[in-house]
């Protein structure tokens, strides 16, 4: 069975439905006066913390709106006009969209005015929550203007090529980073900018992008720009894929000033390198022309003057025989032997003769015992497979070094005895100088200092060889030099 429906008055249904509207809905007459209001009407009001008896039916809205006040009241006068000119008939239709305060929070609404129609005379406004609609779109508008910046930063060019190399749009940073505006590369292709000797280079860059749509491929060229110089270009490329007529994206940036600049440093480095190696070679240089006027000197003083000294000898001996004082004769021979030790010790400490005569390892074993005898520190020599062979510039090298680092021993480490070992390895020449001394920390050296350690590592380094040392404080010294000597024959230990 059917209900039977309750009969409502026309104007009671027309006030229901009038109500059941969600959007707040007021109708005003001709002169603006509000008439009508329904229920979203007074809950906007509520909302806006706006009095209901000044906003309902018996007040004026235009006048409203021009007397509204408060945080964003700057539309009011724009709303009033908008209205009268729907009252009088001028337009059809006024929308406004508004931000006010809604609950203690910032509200957007867009109003509507339409005139009734005739024979009415007056207008329905109509307010509308679009509160998300314009956070999305000013949303959108950040975004928009942050990636219209990025697009447009001189930093970085963008250019969409097609698959041939054709530049569909250029971005207008170009101008800054290339030197060409955009409608002067659109439509042409990138090969008549590419420099031809990175023309393969593009072409690669664009097969890649086809081949792997996926990746990002690099890719550095000159470009020529409108004022004829060359620019060099750091570029990314990659295939766009979302793209409804596909392409190829290259993000562009000019690197010119870059590659000057490490073309530049380069040439320093390279200046510098040269420079190290001219003083490297000039301290080796040196070091042997200092060995060999050491030698010559000695050579000198084991010549000539032990020749005068020997003939000096004679003539004193004669002098002793034939003289009547004795004593004075036999001061002037002691004299005479006394000096000629002396050039003999001097011959000495200039050139080892016996480096020449008998080879390093005779050398090096009567040095360790003049050290002992004279600095009252004992040292024990061993030698393993060394030749007399031994290159003459390697022998003198080794010597000088361990003649340094015995003497560093006595001069710092207060040492009670040393050894040195002196062998034969696949390496070269191993000379290893060991003591028992209070030993130091060879990072801490300061600038400066260490003289003796920087003349060993020039020695060994002028000859192709190395230096290491190992030491700390209280646990003594460890000096390693090697030396390369090839073709030496090895013979048995001794």
């Amino acid at each position: 069975m059917y209900a039977v429906s309750q009969v409502v008055p026309p104007g009671e249904l027309i006030r229901v439905a009038f109500d059941s509207l969600r959007e707040p809905v007021c109708v005003l007459d001709r002169h603006g006066t509000i008439v009508l209001t329904n229920e979203a009407w007074d809950e906007m009001a509520r909302r806006k913390g706006t009095d209901l008896d000044r906003c309902g039916p018996g007040f004026n809205y235009p006048q409203l709106c021009r007397t509204a006040s408060g945080p964003f009241s700057e539309g009011g006068l724009e709303a009033a006009m908008g209205i009268e000119s729907v009252l009088r008939g001028a337009v059809t239709q006024f929308s406004l969209d508004y931000p006010c305060l809604c609950l203690s929070r910032k509200a957007w609404f867009r109003l509507v005015a339409r005139p009734l129609r005739r024979p009415y005379m007056g207008a329905v406004i109509l307010h509308t929550d679009i509160t998300s609609q314009a956070l999305l779109t000013e949303r959108f508008r950040r975004t928009e203007a942050q990636y219209g910046a990025l697009w447009e930063n001189p930093v970085d060019a963008a250019t969409l090529l097609a698959a041939d190399g054709t530049i569909r749009y250029q971005s207008p940073a170009s101008e800054t980073v290339l030197g060409n505006r955009p409608e002067e590369l659109e439509g042409r292709s990138i090969f008549e900018f590419v420099h031809p000797e990175d023309a393969d280079a593009v072409r690669k860059l664009l097969r890649d992008c086809l081949r792997n749509p996926a990746g990002k491929h690099p890719c550095e060229f000159r470009f020529h720009n409108k004022g004829g110089s060359w620019r060099t270009l750091e570029g990314i490329a990659r295939k766009l894929l979302s793209h409804p007529e596909g392409g190829i994206i290259l993000n562009s940036r000019d690197i010119t000033y870059r590659k000057l600049a490490e073309k530049t440093l380069l040439a320093k480095q390279e200046s510098l390198v040269r420079g190290h190696e001219e003083l490297e070679a000039l301290a080796a240089r040196l070091l042997l022309e200092r060995e060999a006027e050491r030698r010559r000197l000695a050579g000198e003083l084991n010549g000539n003057l032990s020749q005068r000294l020997a003939s000096m000898r004679v003539q004193a001996a004669y002098l002793a025989a034939h003289a009547v004082d004795a004593a004075q004769s036999n001061d002037f021979q002691e004299r005479v032997s006394g000096l000629g030790r002396d050039i003999q010790h001097l011959s000495g400490d200039l050139y080892p003769a016996l480096l020449d005569h008998f080879g390093l390892a005779v050398a090096l074993r009567e040095y360790c015992g003049q050290f002992t005898h004279k600095q009252g520190v004992p040292v024990r020599y061993f030698h393993r497979g060394v030749s007399a062979r031994l290159p003459g510039h390697i022998g003198v090298t080794l010597f000088r070094v361990a003649e340094e680092a015995l003497c560093n021993v006595a001069r710092h480490a207060g040492a009670k005895g040393a050894a040195v070992l002196l062998n034969c390895t696949p390496q070269g020449m191993r000379l290893v100088i060991r003591d028992d001394g209070a030993g130091f920390d060879p990072a801490a050296i300061a600038p400066g200092m260490g003289l003796g350690i920087l003349a060993m590592r020039e020695r060994l380094r002028a000859v192709g060889g190395s230096l290491s040392i190992r030491s700390r404080p209280g646990c003594g010294t460890e000096l390693v030099a090697v030396a390369p000597a090839t073709g030496i024959a090895r013979l048995p230990d001794r």
